[in-house]
């Protein structure tokens, strides 16, 4: 005979929302992370604010795929009662599916690459506009293309840093040492 679900109300999910008792929803099922708040990778932050709830977009727009493979040691045997997706969610799912299927979250490496050429060229072309010319409208030019290249150089280091520009770990922690130390 199969084993009844055990469900709760969201109103009780509600009251597991602070330090030392976390309880979220993810897809329905009721997970206790309040031991993991120390570890998670995000800090202890999000889960605090997110607790008591469904939380299952933001575990899906913040987590690798491979994170979905941790989530049953927290997993308290309890259902969220009437759960249901919302029409902004179904909104939101579709779109991210098909964001994923025209492979626009996919690691592209050699735009990262293209861009930190620019990054230099722009370097480069600054410094010796300075160096080598006394024009006061030069300077401001290369001031101008000094800024673009920092701008540039911010966005590398910082998704490089999330690790989701490159095809590797190595890779993408020199991108965010190479960028970051412009």
């Amino acid at each position: 005979m199969a084993e009844s679900r055990r469900h709760i109300s969201q109103e009780k999910l509600g009251k597991h929302n602070k330090r030392g008792d976390l309880w979220i929803s993810i897809q329905g099922k009721i997970y206790d992370v309040t031991d993991w708040a120390k570890e998670h990778p995000g800090g202890e932050a999000p889960l605090l604010s997110l607790a008591g709830q469904d939380v299952t977009d933001a575990f899906v727009a913040y987590h690798p795929g491979t994170a979905w493979q941790y989530l049953d040691k927290f997993f308290t045997r309890y259902y969220l009662q009437g759960y249901s997706v919302s029409e902004a969610s179904k909104d939101y799912r579709k779109l991210v599916s098909e964001f994923s299927k025209m492979g626009l979250f996919d690691k592209k490496g050699h735009i990262t690459f293209y861009t930190l050429s620019v990054v230099a060229v722009l370097f480069a072309v600054s410094v010796y506009g300075v160096l080598c010319s006394d024009s006061t409208w030069v300077h401001l030019g290369c001031g101008a293309l000094m800024g673009i290249m920092w701008i540039q150089s911010g966005w590398i280091g910082h998704d490089s840093g999330h690790y989701k520009v490159m095809s590797s770990k190595g890779f993408n922690r020199f991108a965010q040492i190479l960028s970051g130390n412009w």
